[in-house]
């Protein structure tokens, strides 16, 4: 500490330039502190001074200048912020529970927010301070312009300032509520942290208690019939709730909610109106509230997790896009209520394993909003930018061998780098010799051939990781970049779109950047005479359904999976016919017919499913509840042949075919385009929900009605 006496100090007013700049950003947020700290008079004379990189703040006192202390200086700033936040971001709400000379409130204020767990949130600061002629000084001398004027950083001055953080997050429950508090100004804490959170919470439930009341006034009892009628009739009031720390799953809900709107209906989306709220069941229950909708729907979530205060009367309904174990969990099973609905994929699993009604469970897949790709006009500067022979959309471009440097990183384990090495050399050797896409079993069988031959000895838990890496990562770079390297040799005019194609040693020389969702694809899918589909995990995907509904030209990249889709029609007809109802009625009572579909359906997967933990009966179930809507040459018996390719010879006549005949391209695109807006746009979808419901409905009041008889 240098001596007080040594430093050479400066009146703190020749700093007032700074001052007002912090005082103008801290009035567009708080107007009546500003004029307070402006008007305020300090009790003596204020001072600054600075030794190097180290700053002081003084005052007049019985000695001369006395330097006010520092409780906090950076030093034990820097270390108690590693303490909190290791990984450099801060990743949740935090109380600064006094100010010393800032360096706290300054350095949380650079931190990045946690952008691997929600993409966009940036948790909310809680800043006190009791002393206001304090506050004064350092806004002389910090620049704190960015963080007065954000309102992330939620500012409590005076004496009480606890107090006004608490009544705060009671008013405001939007707020996450602070999971930590650092102490600096311990005078300003009557109670215990964790005590005043408590009591946070009891006072945020008797609020929430009463908006639940409120709520159910709003919804008395509906006639099922009326609701019914409306569901199918009426003019509906339908409210879409999701979040914004999810890019997916808020291009998905606006889709869904513009298709609702085209029907005719009003529609309103829910979710965070800024980047460090939370809407929590509060928020919920208050958007439930003013909008008073006639039919909730939700992405990936359910009733239960709005936190309880939205009225059983209305009919949720959950989209299942994505399998999370919140959802594949008999929890969730358990709180699917009488009128809670789901449509999505996985309605036989999750009923027969998890409780759900399959009887409120519509099958459909992800949607596609087809005015949104088709309305798109493409000019001379778009033609110029994105025009070519052959287009690939894909964020597989980081090479094979990276992806295998990356994952030995991660492993302590020293023989590990033989054993991942030699699977991955088996897996180039597969493709390259003309291989097809193996499947998981296969893909086992392989890889303990590599535990075998390189005699690694790997923990059984480490089994499964392994195998999802080379399935979801390396596999799925193989394949792709295989394809990609044959239209190189070709010499088309190819594009790549997406990450890591810039650095790929062979392929870099046709990177065009990341493309955004909204701008670029659809332009790419229209201006390129051909799009690519290559993916190992089967070509009915997003990706293709949106760019089949942009108009766009699709040559796929034969997968075993594909095809599968006639011969489980086949098999499934035969199954009907004779009353099949499981597994070991199909393998014994199978005739010529059902042994011939089978053994196609086995030499398709590359080996026997009677074998297989996945019994074939139970898997031919699952699909035709889906309708065959994930396989290829089930839904497109016509097109797909024509369209899809399984060598470099195979690609290179289709190449020599369809770009030379635009009007081929045209008609084959149409057809396909046609299926895709009628199974598998968000419009249909939202139409036969409707309906879906409606019936549910009318249904269960027939029974009640019968019961009641």
């Amino acid at each position: 500490m240098v001596p007080s006496g040594l430093l050479q100090w400066h009146p703190i007013e020749l700093f007032d330039q700074r001052f007002g700049a912090n005082l103008a950003a801290l009035a567009s947020r708080e107007p009546k502190l500003a004029p307070v700290l402006r008007e305020l008079a300090p009790s003596a004379p204020h001072f600054a001074a600075a030794d190097g990189q180290s700053l002081f703040l003084g005052r007049t006192g019985t000695s001369g200048i006395e330097m006010i202390s520092d409780p906090l200086p950076p030093p034990a700033v820097r270390k108690m912020i590693l303490g909190m936040f290791p990984r450099g971001h801060i990743s949740w709400p935090l109380v600064i529970g006094g100010l010393g000379y800032g360096w706290m409130w300054d350095q949380i204020a650079k931190l990045p927010g946690d952008r691997e767990s929600l993409p966009g949130y940036r948790p909310p600061i809680y800043c006190l301070t009791g002393n206001l002629e304090q506050l004064w000084a350092v806004l002389h001398v910090m620049d704190w312009r960015a963080i007065l004027a954000d309102a992330r950083f939620k500012l409590f001055v005076g004496p009480d300032a606890a107090r006004q953080m608490c009544d705060a997050l009671v008013e405001n429950q939007t707020w996450p509520r602070p999971r930590a508090c650092v102490r600096i100004e311990q005078n300003l804490f009557e109670q215990d942290f964790g005590v005043m959170l408590a009591d946070v919470g009891r006072r945020s439930e008797r609020k929430l208690s009463e908006l639940a009341m409120r709520l159910s006034a709003a919804y008395p009892a509906a006639n099922a019939d009326d609701l019914a009628q409306r569901l199918e009739n009426g003019r509906l009031r339908i409210l879409g709730i999701t979040s914004r720390y999810t890019t997916f799953l808020q291009h998905s809900m606006r889709d869904w909610l513009d298709a609702f709107a085209r029907l005719g209906h009003e529609t309103r989306l829910l979710l965070e109106d800024r980047d460090h709220s939370m809407l929590g069941p509060y928020g919920f229950a208050q958007g439930v509230l003013d909008f008073r909708p006639d039919l909730i729907v939700i992405i990936d979530h359910y009733r239960a997790e709005l936190g309880g205060a939205v009225p059983a009367a209305i009919p949720c309904v959950m989209w299942v896009q994505d399998r999370l174990p919140g959802i594949f969990s008999s929890t969730a099973g358990a709180a699917q209520g009488r009128r809670d609905y789901c449509l999505g994929f996985g309605r036989l699993h999750l009923s027969s394993r998890y409780g759900y009604r399959a009887e409120r469970f519509m099958t459909c897949t992800i949607g596609v909003n087809e005015q949104k790709y088709a309305s798109v006009e493409l000019s001379a500067a778009d033609l110029s930018k994105y025009a070519c022979d052959v287009s690939y959309v894909s964020h597989a471009g980081v090479p094979p061998d990276a992806l295998v440097k990356a994952e030995l990183a991660r492993h302590s384990n020293p023989h590990a780098l033989r054993l991942l090495w030699d699977f991955h050399d088996k897996m180039v050797a597969h493709f390259e010799a003309g291989g097809e896409v193996l499947a998981e079993p296969l893909l086992r069988r392989r890889f303990m051939d590599s535990i075998r031959d390189t005699r690694v000895e790997i923990e059984p838990g480490a089994l499964q990781a392994f195998l999802d890496f080379f399935s979801q990562h390396v596999n799925n770079a193989i394949f792709r970049q295989q394809t990609v390297r044959w239209l190189a040799e070709l010499g088309v005019n190819l594009h790549l779109w997406g990450n890591g194609w810039d650095q790929h040693p062979m392929l870099k020389r046709f990177a065009r950047g990341v493309a955004d969702n909204q701008i670029d694809l659809p332009k790419i899918y229209r201006a390129s005479k051909i799009n690519l589909q290559a993916t190992p995990h089967g070509a009915v995907h997003q990706r293709l359904l949106d760019g089949l509904a942009a108009g766009g030209f699709f040559l796929v990249r034969y997968t075993p999976g594909d095809v599968m889709g006639l011969p489980y029609q086949k098999l499934w007809g035969w199954c009907v016919r004779h009353g099949i109802g499981s597994e070991p009625e199909m393998r014994s009572r199978a005739d010529d017919e059902a042994r011939q579909s089978i053994a196609t359906i086995d030499a398709l997967l590359g080996y026997e499913t009677a074998a297989d933990e996945m019994k074939l009966y139970d898997c031919l179930k699952t699909i035709v509840d889906e309708e065959f809507a994930s396989l290829a040459d089930a839904v497109w018996p016509m097109e797909y042949p024509q369209i899809a390719f399984k060598t470099q010879a195979d690609l290179e006549a289709k190449l020599t075919r369809y770009l030379g005949d635009p009007a081929l391209r045209g008609a084959i695109a149409e057809a396909m385009r046609q299926v895709v807006i009628e199974r598998y746009s968000y419009r249909s979808i939202s139409r036969r929900l409707l309906s879906f419901v409606a019936a549910d409905v009318r249904s269960h009041a027939v029974r009640v009605s019968r019961a009641a008889a």
